[in-house]
């Protein structure tokens, strides 16, 4: 499962719930404004070659937006989340589910109207959101299942507990038999004059 992902290690029993990016509309918001080279270029010096210099300008900035945007990385495990960055270096941060304390999503007009959004998760004790989707499709979808991922992953480690606590009681069982026995051996031995019945 983790093929797409050559940068996620994943445990042997985790697995990949959920993977997104960026909207690639972002691309745009970018290589719009960016059209403004080509046009001020023919302005300040009017000529076949601004014209074409401006506009491998634009083409060049727009696709390294392109391939920015295309090598960012979300994605929800049965563990944890994931943000995946960078083109050339990487940098990858993880939460463990059982550590999120709170997700939030914040959606714009444009959000709301075109259904992308951004979604923050915050952890016990940390200071505000440490690690977000930004502009993601369908972004109740994707919190719906992150918060049933931060549900299983919190009943898993309260059912782990319980066993432990469980397990702990049990062992504590035995030993409290043990003496128990140990005292009754010796109780007999004292009353025996320290001489095995």
């Amino acid at each position: 499962m983790s093929e797409p992902f050559p940068w996620l290690s994943l445990d042997t029993d985790e697995e990949v719930v959920w993977s997104g990016r960026p909207r690639l509309h972002v691309v745009g918001w970018l290589a719009v404004p960016a059209l403004a080279i080509p046009a001020l270029l023919v302005v300040v010096w009017p000529s076949l070659l601004s014209a074409v210099v401006g506009v491998l300008a634009w083409a060049v900035i727009s696709y390294l937006g392109y391939v920015y945007v295309t090598n960012i990385d979300y994605v929800i495990s049965t563990k944890y989340v994931y943000t995946k960055f960078g083109i050339l270096g990487r940098s990858v941060t993880q939460i463990g589910l059982h550590n999120i304390q709170d997700t939030t999503l914040s959606q714009g007009i444009f959000g709301t109207h075109s259904n992308y959004g951004t979604i923050s998760f915050s952890t016990a004790g940390g200071e505000g959101a440490t690690l977000s989707f930004y502009l993601v499709d369908e972004p109740s979808t994707v919190k719906s299942t992150i918060d049933r991922q931060i549900t299983r992953a919190r009943k898993g480690t309260k059912d782990r507990e319980e066993h432990s606590n469980e397990r702990n009681l049990d062992d504590l069982l035995t030993e409290l038999r043990a003496t128990r026995k140990a005292a009754q051996r010796i109780d007999q031995l004292f009353e025996h004059g320290g001489n095995r019945p």
